[in-house]
C-alpha cells in the first residue's frame, strides 16, 4: 500500500513500526502500518500495510538512516514555519510544504522501514498538530523525537561497544514509550512497537543481541556488516560463500599451475644436465664410448625413476621440495660417474 504525501487530512489510527525477532532463524520482521492493520497482518496475514518484510537479523540496525547534514530537521522546520500561513493564505501554506512532501516521498521510496516510518509520521504529525493550540511548537517537539535516532545511532556501521544500556541513558522520558505485544496463538513472537521514537526499539534490539551473544561481523568478501553467532562466521550470505569458493578454486588452480611449471622446469633442467654430459662423452675431443655406455645405463634408470617420482608429486604423494632434493642428488651421481677414470670434468652444478 502506498502513502499519499499530498493528502491534507490524516486518517484514523496511528502509524506504527512493529518489530519481531526470531533467534532460531536469525531473522527480523518489520511491519509499518496503522496499529489495527499491523495487528491484523501479524495475526492473520491480512491488513493493508505500508511495509512488511522478513530480513536477516540485524538489518534494521545495520541499515539505519544517518543524517549528518540535518536534512530531516531542516524540512521539519519548513513545516513548522508553514503553520504561520493561515486563511486567506492557505494556498501559500501548502506551497511551502510541497518541497517537504517531495523530500518525504523520496525517503519513503527508499524501502527502508525505519525511514518509511519516520517519513509517514512526519506528514501525519504535520496534519494532526495544525489544529492544536501551540501546534507549531508541538509539531517540532514531536518531530525532534522522530529525528533524534538519526543523530544518536546514525553511523551506518553498528558498533559492538554500543550497548543497550549506554543507549538507554540517552532516551528522554517523552520518547521512552513503546508497546510490547506479547505472543499469542496466532502470533508466536513478542512484538516491540515504536510509538513516538525509534530509540527504545533500537535499545531493545541491542539488548536482545547482547543476551543471545550475537555479534556484528564484516563479511570478508563483500565488506558489509552482518549479524553472526560468533567471530568464526566470516561470510554474510550464500552468494558470498559462492564467490569465496570460486576465488579459492582460482587460487588453487594458480598454485597448482605454478607448482606444475616449477615441476616441469626442475625435471627439464635435470634432464639437460645428464644429457649434456652424455653427449660430450659420445662426441668431441674427449669422447669415451665405454664411459658413455655406463652413463647411458644410469641415465635410463634415472629417467624411469624421475617419471615415477614426478607422477607422485602431481598426485600430492610427494613434496616438490623432496623431488628437487632427489634431482640434486642424481646430478651429484652423474658428476661422480664423469670423474671416474682418466676423464674429469669440473663444471658448476645447475641450481634447481
Amino acid at each position: 500500500m502506498d502513502y499519499d504525501f499530498s493528502r491534507r487530512e490524516r486518517e484514523i489510527g496511528k502509524v506504527i513500526l512493529a518489530l519481531t525477532l526470531d533467534r532460531k532463524k536469525m531473522t527480523e520482521r518489520v511491519v509499518v502500518a496503522r496499529s489495527d492493520e499491523a495487528r491484523l497482518r501479524l495475526e492473520h496475514g491480512g491488513g493493508d500495510v505500508y511495509y512488511d518484510a522478513t530480513r536477516r537479523l540485524g538489518s534494521l540496525l545495520i541499515r539505519f538512516e544517518g543524517d549528518a547534514k540535518r536534512e530531516w530537521n531542516t524540512h521539519g522546520m519548513a513545516l513548522r514555519e508553514s503553520y504561520g500561513k493561515v486563511f486567506p493564505f492557505e494556498a501559500e501554506r501548502w506551497e511551502m510544504a510541497a518541497p517537504v512532501s517531495a523530500f518525504l516521498r523520496k525517503k519513503y521510496e527508499s524501502d527502508e522501514p525505519s525511514v518509511m516510518f519516520v517519513a509517514i509520521r512526519t506528514w501525519e504529525e504535520y496534519l494532526n498538530c495544525y489544529h492544536m493550540n501551540h501546534g507549531a511548537d508541538i509539531l517540532i517537539d514531536r518531530l525532534n523525537l522522530l529525528y533524534r535516532p538519526f543523530f544518536l545511532y546514525a553511523d551506518h556501521k553498528p558498533r559492538q561497544e554500543e550497548s543497550a544500556v549506554a543507549l538507554s541513558r540517552t532516551i528522554h522520558d517523552g520518547e521512552s514509550q513503546v508497546e510490547l505485544w506479547y505472543p499469542m496463538k496466532k502470533r508466536p513472537y513478542e512484538v516491540i512497537v515504536a510509538v513516538s521514537s525509534l530509540l527504545p526499539v533500537i535499545s531493545y534490539y541491542l539488548r536482545r543481541l547482547e543476551e543471545w551473544r550475537f555479534i556484528f561481523q564484516v563479511c570478508k568478501v563483500c565488506g558489509k556488516y552482518f549479524t553472526a553467532k560468533s567471530r568464526h562466521y566470516e561470510l554474510c550470505s550464500d552468494a558470498c560463500r559462492r564467490v569465496q569458493a570460486v576465488e579459492a578454486k582460482r587460487e588453487f588452480d594458480e598454485r597448482a599451475r605454478a607448482r606444475g611449471d616449477r615441476l616441469e622446469r626442475l625435471d627439464e633442467t635435470a634432464y639437460n644436465y645428464w644429457y649434456t654430459r652424455l653427449r660430450k662423452l659420445k662426441k668431441g675431443k674427449n669422447a669415451d664410448s665405454e664411459k658413455a655406455t655406463t652413463i647411458k645405463k644410469a641415465f635410463d634408470a634415472f629417467r624411469k625413476e624421475a617419471v615415477t617420482r614426478k607422477g607422485a608429486v602431481k598426485r600430492g604423494e610427494m613434496k616438490l621440495s623432496d623431488f628437487s632434493a632427489w634431482l640434486a642428488s642424481k646430478n651429484d651421481e652423474v658428476d661422480g660417474l664423469m670423474e671416474v677414470g682418466t676423464v674429469k670434468y669440473v663444471e658448476r652444478s645447475v641450481k634447481t
